[in-house]
């Protein structure tokens, strides 16, 4: 098997949302340490972390603008929501439940969990119902009890 360039494994970082991968690629080929079409282990491992966290920070190449947000909604029940922003999500919990989210959680970290849905019999990972869904803010269900 053929190793992975330094493209592939930028597409990849992207697909997967792998933003400091993505964004220490980016950095190296901006700087001319590396080139798409080189062997994906010519990355460095010394690169300038300083400018690379700052850029993921920044967020230069717009990863990750969809996020998973948690409303607990009391008795262990949680609403979970795919989303731009906090407000989105907010909104949409109340369209759906006609309450005000009391708190939010920020759960984008979680993205590869797997939820069970009961109309499908199937496991399904966060990612995957992210990358499938074309409209946000999207409701995703309410897991706990």
């Amino acid at each position: 098997m053929l190793e992975q360039t330094i493209k592939e494994q930028l597409a990849d970082a992207i697909d997967y949302d792998a933003p400091l991968l993505a964004h220490a690629i980016y950095f190296a080929l901006q700087e001319g340490i590396v080139q798409l079409d080189d062997p994906a282990s010519s990355l460095p491992k010394n690169l300038d972390y300083d400018i690379v966290t700052k850029w993921r920070d920044e967020n230069v190449l717009q990863l990750c603008t969809i996020k998973l947000f948690i409303i607990p909604m009391g008795q262990n029940r949680h609403a979970l929501y795919l989303a731009k922003k906090e407000d989105d999500a907010r909104a949409k919990h109340f369209k759906i439940y006609g309450q005000l989210a009391q708190r939010i959680l920020d759960a984008t970290h979680k993205m590869d969990v797997s939820l069970y849905c009961e109309a499908t019999g199937r496991y399904r990972m966060i990612r995957e119902l992210k990358r499938q869904t074309l409209v946000f803010p999207c409701y995703l269900g309410e897991v706990g009890r």
